[in-house]
């Protein structure tokens, strides 16, 4: 039976069926007459547009077509979502969108992470040979000065017990370190002494900023403009992890020329390289 016999038949499911299939084959043709309008008005109106100079602005054909394309294909789209909207569930669960039986996953944003303190073995070996290449580098610029080389002092209690001790201890000492720089550098009257103690100073600036973020610390305690240590206060922090400094300059004497300051960064360098030698191959293996 086709759909004419259906109707005059008195089928009256199939006489609903065709009048709401011709309901919405009505809307399609006058969403599409609509949406034509709107393109052809816009058409005119982006045509007619003028810039400061008076000069035309050309719309491309091809971009006028392909939105010509895309509306229209909106329209389209619109019918057939009537006929599937009776049969099509939308629900949100989590970070999945399901559309029907259609499962689609969305991406979360990535974030950045720290890594955890087990897996800093890379930086702090870097720390470690940071520190080395300063006492290198101390000890050859007072031999070239003519300035006798304090000995390497005896340490102790630099060894820790775990990776979040050792950890913190680091992060002291490196900020010693930068306010002990800090303190040093306006003092140095040698251009090329000031040059490679401003070196070093960047150096122990970021190993201090790696380790206070770390640790969940603020990059620096002292806003945008870090401060000085004073002496006095250095050698009580560093005094506890000294044992017996061989025969060497006391660091509490008074700093008189370039030599005292180079041999007092010397200590504090000969420290943090002792510290890092016997703590990162104990500790990380």
């Amino acid at each position: 039976m086709n759909i004419w016999s259906a109707v005059y038949t008195g089928n009256r499911a199939a006489t609903l069926s065709l009048a709401l299939l011709f309901s919405i084959m009505s809307l399609r043709r006058r969403l599409l007459n609509n949406v034509q309008t709107v393109v052809a008005k816009k058409d005119f109106m982006m045509d007619s547009i003028e810039i400061e100079n008076s000069t035309h602005v050309l719309i491309q054909p091809k971009r006028r077509l392909f939105l010509r394309r895309s509306i229209t294909g909106v329209a389209a789209a619109a019918s057939v979502g009537l006929l599937a909207a009776c049969g099509s569930q939308t629900t949100t669960t989590g970070s999945t969108t399901t559309t029907g039986n259609t499962p689609t996953a969305t991406t979360a944003p990535m974030g950045l992470a720290l890594p955890a303190l087990s897996d800093t073995k890379s930086a702090f070996t870097e720390i470690m040979n940071d520190e080395t290449a300063h006492v290198t580098f101390l000890k050859g610029a007072l031999q070239k000065a003519g300035v006798p080389v304090r000995p390497k002092p005896t340490f102790k209690g630099l060894m820790q017990a775990d990776l979040d001790s050792f950890a913190k201890l680091s992060q002291v000492f490196e900020n010693v370190g930068v306010g002990a720089y800090l303190m040093a550098a306006p003092a140095i009257t040698t251009k090329a002494y000031l040059a490679a103690a401003g070196s070093i100073l960047t150096i122990e600036a970021r190993h201090a900023g790696f380790l206070d973020v770390l640790l969940g610390k603020p990059v620096s305690d002292n806003g945008p403009f870090d401060k000085p240590i004073m002496q006095a206060d250095i050698v009580k922090d560093v005094s506890p992890f000294i044992d017996s400094l061989n025969g060497g300059q006391d660091p509490s004497a008074s700093l008189k020329n370039d030599g005292d300051i180079l041999n007092f960064a010397l200590l504090l360098e000969y420290l943090e390289a002792e510290f890092y030698s016997t703590n990162v191959p104990t500790l990380f293996k």
